[in-house]
């Protein structure tokens, strides 16, 4: 078992990276039609003792946190192991519970909800959500980097873990848009409302 401490970082305006992939999903890609919206948060991974590194620095370094432009959530959980390049290569599960419990936010209050809270809120009636972190291969600081996607699709009988990962990760001129397989590996689950 190893601690890992987690920190989300979203945009408080309009989120162009974002924004802008959607648009893109929904009119060029296979599946793209059941994308409800998109929504990202950089995630900022530290495990076990962070190498020496804490929440606390990386809020107050401008790479990680803008207080101008983010809102952010501090979360800490157990894991069975720490994130290695072999177990997030090929999109396994996201571990259940994963990011771990609320411990600070710069948001009103501080809730359970605090992960959907960054990623745009409640899944709408009638979709579900398809979570999905993608981590650079390779990487060896102490502070791991990535992207948390949320997919919200339409609930119409198709997996939408198939079709999350479908839309996720590019594999061809009408599949993926958001990771490169070559340079990401991701981790992918399904979030009922």
């Amino acid at each position: 078992m190893v601690n890992q401490t987690t920190l989300l970082v979203s945009h408080k305006g309009v989120d162009l990276h974002a924004a802008t992939a959607v648009r893109v999903m929904q009119r060029r890609l296979e599946g793209g039609e059941a994308l409800r919206s998109l929504a990202r948060c950089e995630v900022h991974l530290l495990d076990g003792d962070g190498g020496g590194r804490c929440i606390a620095d990386l809020l107050r370094i401008g790479r990680y946190f803008n207080p101008n432009k983010h809102h952010y959530g501090h979360f800490a959980g157990v894991l069975p192991e720490p994130w290695t390049d072999e177990m997030v290569t090929g999109g396994a599960e996201l571990p259940a519970g994963w990011p771990g419990e609320p411990v600070a936010t710069d948001l009103p209050t501080l809730e359970p909800t605090l992960a959907t809270a960054l990623l745009g809120g409640p899944v709408p009636d009638g979709c579900v959500a398809v979570d999905v972190v993608a981590l650079p291969l390779g990487e060896v600081e102490p502070v791991r980097s990535g992207v948390l996607w949320r997919l919200v699709l339409d609930a119409d009988g198709r997996d939408p873990a198939r079709l999350g990962e479908r839309l996720a990760v590019a594999r061809g001129g009408s599949q993926g848009l958001l990771i490169n397989p070559h340079l990401h590996g991701w981790l992918l689950r399904v979030r009922r409302p």
